[in-house]
């Protein structure tokens, strides 16, 4: 079974970004979907890798999945790659196992050794979209924990978030204060005034 097309789709949902996702399509059996990681300003570069690298996929064996990515970073990123190629090349991976659970009649998990547990706490991620002031970050984290959500993840300095932490501090504070003890991400400097349990991505 080989790749016959490769095509990139993007979805604007209104928010900071838009979402980028993949068909992998193959000669009379399954297709497969796989997402690409974007970026705000870094979509059409990283849809741009997936067209160009999904050239050479075309006319592959879709059940070579290591042997693409092996591919791609050796040969078409020459050892070179950065995040939009990886962002294109995860996409097109996640299509090809796609397939491959399809052909099989298993889900991927069943592929790559099993499942390691059966639920998976999940957090709830641009749900402040709009939001301008303390209160409105509060009561849009308020909206998120009663839809069922039991950590947000958000980003209290949009843009050159370093040039804005006394209001960052403010909103994450009123936002934490207004779910706690919800998890939350953030630099590690808003911390002690917000109460926040967890802080990732802190540089």
């Amino acid at each position: 079974m080989r790749v016959s097309r490769v095509t990139p789709f993007l979805a604007d949902l209104g928010g900071g970004k838009n979402l980028c996702f993949v068909k992998v399509e193959t000669d009379g059996g399954p297709h497969g979907w796989g997402e690409c990681y974007t970026q705000a300003d870094r979509d059409t570069s990283i849809v741009a890798l997936a067209e160009a690298i999904g050239r050479y996929l075309v006319g592959r064996d879709a059940s070579h999945i290591t042997h693409f990515v092996h591919w791609a970073y050796h040969d078409f990123a020459a050892k070179r790659g950065a995040m939009d190629f990886w962002s294109a090349v995860s996409g097109l991976e996640q299509a090809l196992w796609d397939i491959a659970g399809k052909r099989h009649g298993v889900p991927v998990h069943a592929l790559l050794g099993g499942p390691c547990r059966e639920r998976v706490r999940v957090y709830a991620n641009g749900w402040y979209g709009g939001s301008k002031t303390p209160a409105d970050y509060a009561a849009r984290a308020r909206e998120t924990v009663a839809r069922g959500f039991t950590a947000l993840k958000f980003d209290p300095f949009p843009g050159r978030w370093r040039t804005h932490v006394p209001r960052g501090v403010e909103e994450k504070a009123v936002a934490t204060r207004a779910t706690s003890p919800i998890s939350c991400t953030g630099p590690t400097t808003i911390l002690p005034p917000s109460g926040a349990r967890w802080i990732s991505g802190a540089r």
